[in-house]
Formats: C-alpha cells, structure tokens, sequence
C-alpha cells in the first residue's frame, strides 16, 4: 500500500531538504497518517486495486452499487451461485458510477448474495489527491518539529531571548493545537475536503 505522495513532494512544498534519518522516519509516518485521512474522509481506497473479490448484500432491484470507484472492469459476477454473462442481451452490463444492472429482470434479494470480482481506482494518484496529501502530511510534519523544539510542551505561543520567557496560548476561540500539541492540529482542511468530494462515496 503506498502513500498518495512523498517526501520529495513535502520537501517541494516546504522548499526545504529532509536528510536526518528521524525527520525522514516522521515525514513518513506524516504521508501515511495523511493519506489514511484522505481514505476515510472518501470511503474509498483510490490507488488502483486489480481483481478484487467482494461479497455484497443485495436489497433487489436493477442496480447493484459497486463500492469502490472508478471501476474500470468487471471479470467475474455470481449472484447466489450462479456465474452471470456480461452484456446488452445477456444478464448485466456495467453502467457509470460503478452500477451493475441486471438485464431484464431484478437482482436476487439476500444477504452476502452477489460475489463480484472488479478492478478499481487510479493507476496513478490524481493531482489533487497527491496536493491535499502533501499539505496535510506537511503540517503534521511541522507540528512534530514544533513539538520537538518545546519540548513537547503544548500551547507555547511565543519565545524570547533575554531574560529567557515563554508565553502560552488560552485555547480561546477552540480547541486546536495551541491546546493539545500535535494531537489536536486538524488533519484535513474544510477546503480541502471541498477538493476531495469529488472522489467521496457516501454510502446510505
């Protein structure tokens, strides 16, 4: 499983280079937390999956909804059993969105009823997947180097040299990082959420 972007891309964005085997160890744990975000914000795995095999309920009717996207094709279809054709005048045809419709009749009702063997998602990362990534992995990565220069104090505000002073922040206006360090910096944006929606599956 591969993150949506790199350490050379965080190192693009920051216009800086990450050479000390720990700073790259915590870039690297930044890109995974980042693109788990990206995954579960969007429900879906993205990176390209080859021949996977699932096993859907079934409520009936023409349609069945495939759950991960962009499905690029279907090999194998077996409805309570019974291995379907594919095509306009056979038993289901693969429409847009990732829906399967049944040819001329509905869907068997059932629980764990439908196996389908499906190939989904991008062979590369889109662009803005990999941009949003990189932002969220890049403030993570920031956040950790604060946290180590503090002393892994949360909330310090402001430093200053003589007569050595630290200030701290109330917290006010919410909860965030000035509160609880590292832990409480947000991991996706509002607007980059708004760039990934295009890529949500919202399930009902």
């Amino acid at each position: 499983m591969a993150d949506f972007c790199t350490v050379q891309d965080v190192e693009d964005l920051l216009q800086i280079t990450i050479t000390d085997a720990d700073k790259i160890a915590s870039c690297e744990r930044a890109l995974a937390e980042a693109t788990a975000a990206i995954r579960n914000y969007c429900h879906q795995y993205i990176e390209l999956v080859e021949d996977e095999e699932i096993t859907l309920d079934c409520a009936g009717g023409s349609r069945l909804f495939l759950p991960e996207l962009p499905v690029t094709e279907v090999g194998e279809v077996v409805e309570d059993e019974e291995t379907l054709t594919p095509g306009a005048d056979e038993d289901y045809q693969l429409g847009q969105h990732g829906i399967l419709h049944r040819v001329d009749c509905d869907w068997e009702a059932g629980i764990q009823i439908v196996t389908v063997t499906y190939t989904h998602g991008y062979p590369e990362i889109p662009d803005d997947v990999c941009a949003v990534c990189t932002r969220a992995a890049a403030r993570t990565y920031q956040a950790g180097l604060r946290a180590v220069e503090d002393g892994a104090v949360p909330g310090v505000a402001g430093k200053s040299l003589g007569d050595f002073s630290v200030s701290y922040s109330s917290g006010a206006g919410g909860v965030g990082e000035g509160v609880m360090g590292v832990s409480g910096s947000r991991m996706l944006l509002l607007s980059e959420k708004d760039m990934l929606d295009r890529y949500r599956y919202v399930r009902l």
